[in-house]
């Protein structure tokens, strides 16, 4: 990378990065038990994990991001393969009722999570090469299918939360291009009926207990409801300051579960308190607002679509996750960006990420095309 491409590389949204991958990782080796600093060790994985990241974020960087219009349907064919792949006994690996990964001996790997990139590279290739002919019902349609078909298999997985985040990455994308508002409505009251029959013939008993028992949790405090009950003490728990390394209660007595991933957030505020988690905040918003920039600076419409498309997936999740914690929201398995645990999720951000520095080292050779 070249001195004057350095002039346009964003180092704050890579530093706002490195800042929540460091406390993630902080967070993560707290949550198994400060001091079990081995190589087994959530954090130090984590670790490493990042350190793999940084070197796609700066291999991706590296390329002109055009290139990946031309392979767009690559990708998300792969993309769809793995999907399928994954739903099949013997080959994807199945946890607590879902069959969402592949085990690959020294980390799983989600393949939603990259999914979730191989669609909005595809969809911001398909609204580029439309243009105004998006205004077409045929074209808006075709935009909602390639959303509709990996959504449709992650939810079969079964992950309702994970699926959701292609609606809204459609959603936010779509509404940037010239496409007629009134396709919109029909779309929405059509879903109505696909929630139906999703809530009755689909849903597992234990998805929609989650759904029904997040915003009350105390009809079911010792089953359902647990978690979401501890969560809400331990980020009560952290006070203004925070209790340190070890967390709080819920976490030193190991109330709190899946705290390394789902629930890092209340672990978190243990650990940090009030005014811990208010910079947290803050961190995302500089990370939001870096990456809603490149959107602004973009010189044409497939690297705009690209920073809309990761934008939406960066703000739903991290509003997703955080609320869930805090029980305004239902427990899903989404994650909280760049800290929960696990190599899949921080990779696909890291990347997504490299794809949106790429965009701005590179959008200055547009503007010397002749017309």
């Amino acid at each position: 990378m070249n001195s004057r491409k350095l002039q346009d590389f964003d180092f704050y949204m890579v530093l706002t990065a490195t800042l929540l991958i460091g406390f993630g990782v902080v967070a993560i080796w707290s949550a198994q038990g400060a001091g079990q600093v081995t190589v087994l060790n959530d954090g130090v994985r984590q670790a490493i994990f990042a350190a793999f990241g940084a070197l796609l974020l700066i291999l991706v960087a590296s390329f002109n991001y055009r290139f990946l219009s031309t392979l767009a349907w690559v990708f998300y064919a792969g993309a769809l393969a793995s999907l399928v792949l994954v739903l099949i006994p013997g080959i994807g690996m199945e946890i607590a009722g879902s069959r969402r990964w592949f085990n690959l001996g020294v980390t799983t790997i989600q393949p939603s999570e990259f999914a979730k990139l191989a669609t909005i590279i595809a969809l911001a290739s398909f609204v580029a090469s439309r243009g105004e002919q998006m205004r077409e019902f045929g074209n808006f349609a075709v935009s909602l299918l390639i959303a509709s078909v990996p959504a449709g298999l992650v939810f079969l997985e079964p992950d309702l939360g994970t699926a959701s985040v292609f609606g809204v990455i459609w959603l936010a994308i779509i509404v940037t291009t010239q496409v007629r508002w009134r396709y919109l409505g029909p779309v929405l009251l059509g879903s109505i009926p696909f929630v139906f029959v999703g809530w009755h013939f689909l849903m597992e008993d234990y998805q929609k207990d989650r759904l029904l028992i997040s915003f009350d949790p105390f009809k079911d405090p010792t089953g359902t409801g647990y978690n979401i009950i501890q969560a809400r003490y331990a980020i009560g728990a952290g006070g203004m300051f925070g209790s340190g390394l070890e967390g709080g209660t819920q976490s030193r007595l190991e109330l709190l579960k899946v705290r390394e991933s789902d629930f890092i957030f209340a672990h978190a505020s243990g650990m940090v308190g009030f005014v811990g988690m208010i910079c947290l905040f803050v961190l995302y918003i500089i990370l939001l607002w870096r990456c809603l920039r490149v959107a602004q600076s973009a010189r044409d419409q497939f690297g705009q679509a690209l920073a809309i498309g990761f934008s939406a997936m960066l703000f739903y999740q991290s509003f997703v996750n955080m609320g869930m914690n805090m029980g305004i929201m239902p427990v899903t398995g989404i994650t909280l960006p760049l800290i929960s645990q696990g190599s899949s999720s921080l990779w696909t951000f890291l990347i997504g990420i490299g794809i949106l520095q790429s965009v701005l080292v590179h959008h200055r050779k547009l503007a010397f095309q002749a017309p």
